[in-house]
């Protein structure tokens, strides 16, 4: 990866430009796609920091070469609010229920709580982080801190910004799926990490290919973890056969491109992790991690892209162009993390060892 590093005025500038271009592309007709990029994002985000809070809490060492490149997606969440804001404040039209608001979906209630939880999640990931950088002993309550509030908040992702698009269908299990995908987007994340940094990690990191293989195993795990509640999601629509809710699934499944996305994304989220992941060596392979990881993560994509799809218009230019903004933001955010997060520049040890 090129050595580039912003400071942090400049960085902060650097995610102003981008929250400008991002809203000038929505309110040109890309709100749709806007949205799908805003979903998938955040939970990347807050999935990272959520797999380095988990770690910390069971005491596992494999993130420790990559913690802080998990953790530089904390710069991330201010500016994921601030594009929550600037889609949905000037107007709810993208939502059916905007025209007859009911005691939950309302515009004041709908936004207040949503930025409610983004900051609190945002400001509890920053804390977080700083503890855990410094491995700090306190950092357990902070973790305990932050998965409370990444799940509330990956929970209200679901039920507030995808499923009431399709109003009045409803999922409790959306909320429990969502959080978990977060999770699991975090480690292909870290899987794409494993890949960037191999060369560099290999030569530095006596601990390197131990913690590829428990990353390997994890990813493994969670492909099963996601297909299960995906299964059973989908099992509950089929054994009730309720018409309100059965038209979910088959707005998505009988017309291209969903259809085709569906296929694309049940592959890259299930099938692939699953299939390749069932060996060991490939598990310690960091160039396969890296392969798998970015399956997932583009079947993630592909999934958000079908939740959203029926609902709204999404532009698919406008969408890559998005994703592409905010890629360059997190990968310049990593490359940048020492000086975002000068912790990692003063406990470079325990970073490196992830012990106490």
């Amino acid at each position: 990866m090129t050595a580039v590093s912003l400071s942090r005025g400049k960085f902060f500038l650097l995610q102003l430009a981008v929250a400008a271009a991002l809203a000038l592309l929505g309110l040109t007709g890309g709100r749709g796609a806007l949205l799908v990029s805003l979903v998938f994002w955040t939970a990347l985000a807050q999935g990272s920091v959520a797999v380095v809070a988990v770690t910390d809490l069971t005491g596992a060492s494999w993130t420790g070469p990559l913690r802080s490149e998990l953790l530089a997606a904390v710069t991330m969440l201010p500016l994921l609010a601030a594009l929550f804001l600037l889609l949905l404040w000037p107007s709810l039209d993208l939502y059916s229920w905007a025209a007859a608001p009911t005691a939950w979906l309302n515009r004041p209630f709908f936004l207040t709580r949503n930025l409610a939880l983004l900051a609190a999640a945002a400001t509890a990931a920053c804390l977080f982080a700083c503890r855990s950088l410094r491995q700090d002993p306190a950092r357990v309550r902070f973790a305990v801190a932050y998965l409370f509030l990444f799940v509330a908040c990956q929970s209200l992702v679901a039920f507030d910004w995808v499923m009431s698009l399709a109003y009045p269908w409803v999922s409790s299990m959306l909320g429990a799926y969502f959080f978990v995908e977060a999770l699991y987007a975090g480690l292909a994340l870290a899987g794409m990490l494993a890949f960037l940094l191999d060369r560099q990690r290999r030569e530095a990191e006596a601990d390197w290919p131990a913690a590829r293989r428990d990353l390997g195993m994890l990813l493994f795990g969670f492909s099963i973890l996601w297909g299960g509640l995906f299964f059973a999601q989908f099992l509950l629509l089929w054994y009730g056969n309720i018409p309100e809710e059965v038209q979910f699934v088959v707005e998505r499944v009988s017309a291209s491109p969903s259809r085709e996305l569906c296929a694309f994304f049940l592959a890259a989220c299930f099938a692939v992790p699953f299939l390749i992941l069932l060996s060991a060596r490939a598990k310690r392979n960091a160039g396969i991690l890296g392969a798998v990881s970015l399956a997932v993560l583009l079947g993630m994509l592909a999934e958000k892209l079908v939740f959203v799809l029926p609902a709204v218009p999404v532009r698919f230019g406008v969408l890559l162009a998005e994703n592409a903004l905010l890629l360059a933001v997190w990968l310049l955010a990593v490359q940048s993390r020492e000086r975002l997060l000068p912790e990692v520049g003063g406990k470079a040890e325990d970073r490196k060892t992830g012990r106490q």
